[in-house]
């Protein structure tokens, strides 16, 4: 059982690494929550259906309509929504991104209506490994996101825009005066960010029902992630989530209905030990 359960943790905790990483990467260099990223997720997650189950045309190339098409979604908003925000008060923007988030679940409800859609089974079937039961769909999960977290790494690290972005965190006016510039940066990064919540309604499409209001729970888990592994941390949101959804699932399987609290027991605690979170550096709201 213990096995079954930390296998169960890692599914989960990988969702909300997709989820955190693509919020954390958006706040490190706009410095906005976006409240409307567990819309984009849904979007993704629709986005995914359409062309598998209505198009049938398989997973791959559902998959990557979903990182796609979401993708330019946040490269839209950021140009349409954040970039004449920028430097404006944050209720504006708070306001902005809350308002984006019922536009797009009331969007979706109107187009795909208020019912439960079930995705088809892609990857029937299950593994036994070392006693422990697998589903073959949520083996392909794991794979998937760790792929897909393997490449952001890849960018960050190795690439000479990742550079850039992780100069434009760290000093905004340092990197200015070595010629880059934050609004092209902020552009790929809202990108790359709703990109990876498309990969999570893609990736997790399969294994749960899909509903234009299954936004809200993933952001929620999102927020105590990147809170819990320290706001602007890509590998803080990694290893919180996966702390945070192994955590749940023993709390699920030997505490029962408490276990929704646990992970609220843990920010606050969090909260009053170290207030930035475990990776995350103390930061001071401008005047």
């Amino acid at each position: 059982m213990v096995s079954q359960t930390l296998l169960n943790g890692v599914v989960t905790g990988l969702m909300y690494v997709l989820m955190a990483s693509g919020l954390t990467l958006v706040f490190g260099i706009l410095r906005i929550v976006n409240f409307a990223h567990g819309q984009f997720y849904m979007l993704g997650a629709f986005v995914f259906y359409v062309i598998l189950d209505m198009a049938g045309l398989g997973f791959p190339i559902a998959f990557i309509s979903s990182v796609i098409a979401i993708g330019l979604l946040g490269l839209a908003t950021e140009r349409g929504l954040f970039r004449p925000l920028e430097g404006k008060a944050l209720i504006g923007i708070i306001g902005t991104t809350l308002g984006l988030m019922l536009f797009l679940e009331g969007a979706a409800e109107l187009i795909f209506g208020p019912g439960d859609r079930n995705v088809s089974v892609v990857f029937p079937g299950v593994l036994k490994i070392a006693g422990t039961t697998l589903p073959v769909a949520r083996l392909v999960m794991i794979g998937t996101s760790a792929a897909v977290m393997f490449a952001l790494y890849w960018w960050i690290q190795r690439t000479k825009s990742g550079t850039a972005t992780r100069a434009v965190s760290q000093d905004e006016y340092a990197a200015s005066l070595m010629g880059i510039k934050k609004t092209r940066c902020s552009f790929l990064v809202m990108g790359i960010g709703s990109a990876l919540a498309g990969a999570a309604g893609g990736t997790l499409g399969p294994l749960f029902y899909i509903n234009p209001y299954m936004g809200g729970v993933p952001l929620i888990k999102a927020i105590i992630v990147i809170t819990l592994g320290g706001m602007g941390s890509i590998f803080g949101a990694t290893l919180g989530g996966l702390i945070l959804g192994i955590v749940e699932a023993f709390a699920y399987t030997y505490l029962g209905g408490i276990a929704e609290i646990i992970g609220f027991l843990i920010i606050i605690i969090l909260l009053i030990i170290r207030p930035q979170g475990l990776f995350g550096e103390p930061f001071e709201f401008a005047e």
